[in-house]
């Protein structure tokens, strides 16, 4: 995948451009034209997932665009609920997936969610194996803490390279990405923006104004000034892709980087999740 523009964050073999346009809730004709916009704006980064319901339309977007695969990088989740217990399932699920992608290959898998009744023990191996086949170049996983990934770590014979977790100014996530730093694991920031919350911060609004940006562009800035993380804004509005990849230049002071990281809390986080979800990390 060429990085003429993007600057790039680096695990294991895996070279992911840092900011990426995430696609959940993303559907039908606005989901096609905003890929296809974003591909042809410079997006080197497009994010979905089979549960968003929305892999054709992201396929038909990447095809309307007229950018070819190998220019950019792109990721899909498999949902616990879609692998039973078989890991031919996995299999499966990720054939259908790159089906209705209209690719050959992902750049990047993930297991969307860990869950207790679908054993690691055999979906990682399964995981490993499609990326062993070539129909995945990188595997990671979606919403685990430090216990699922070190089990997962257990049974994995290639690089698990990202954890896809929500991740924005609010939320304490330090004690995850100390052990994601250490195992050289990226944390890939999904609601970046914490569901807009970020558009009310004083604080925020504060460093904004200061710069003459926008609120969206800090929050995204400030995760970017690590070089351990990338991030993956979704929108629904082909007005707001310029400015999520004017983020990736803005340089914010030690301190502004101080105050953002000061709102972070215990109770900060902003996405509903299912049942299984596991015990989140302090």
């Amino acid at each position: 995948m060429s990085s003429k523009k993007y600057n790039i964050r680096t695990a294991g073999k895996a070279n992911i451009p840092v900011l990426g346009l995430g696609t959940w809730q993303s559907t039908g004709q606005d989901c096609v034209d905003v890929v296809s916009q974003g591909l042809k704006m410079g997006y080197e980064h497009i994010d979905t997932a089979q549960a968003y319901g929305n892999e054709k339309e992201v396929g038909k977007g990447i095809k309307e665009s007229g950018v070819a695969r190998d220019k950019f990088f792109l990721t899909t989740k498999i949902f616990p609920d879609d692998l039973k217990f078989q890991p031919e399932k996995l299999m499966a699920a990720a054939k259908r997936s790159l089906e209705d992608l209209d690719t050959d290959y992902v750049d990047l898998l993930l297991l969307h969610w860990p869950d207790d009744r679908v054993p690691l023990s055999e979906t990682i191996p399964a995981l490993c194996e499609l990326q062993k086949q070539g129909l995945t170049r990188h595997i990671g996983v979606s919403n685990f803490n430090i216990a699922n990934l070190t089990e997962a770590e257990k049974y994995a014979d290639v690089p698990i390279v990202v954890n896809q977790v929500e991740f924005h100014p609010f939320i304490k996530q330090h004690t995850l990405q100390t052990f994601l730093n250490n195992h050289h694991i990226l944390l890939e920031a999904y609601s970046p923006l914490a569901r807009g919350d970020v558009f009310d911060n004083e604080i925020i609004k504060n460093i904004a104004e200061k710069h003459g940006i926008t609120p969206a562009q800090v929050s995204l800035a400030w995760i970017l000034s690590d070089k351990d993380r990338v991030a993956i804004p979704k929108t629904s509005n082909p007005d707001h892709l310029q400015g999520n990849l004017d983020a990736i230049d803005i340089q914010l002071s030690a301190d502004e980087l101080e105050q953002i990281g000061s709102l972070a809390r215990s109770d900060g986080r902003k996405i509903e999740h299912p049942d299984y979800t596991p015990e989140w990390d302090d």
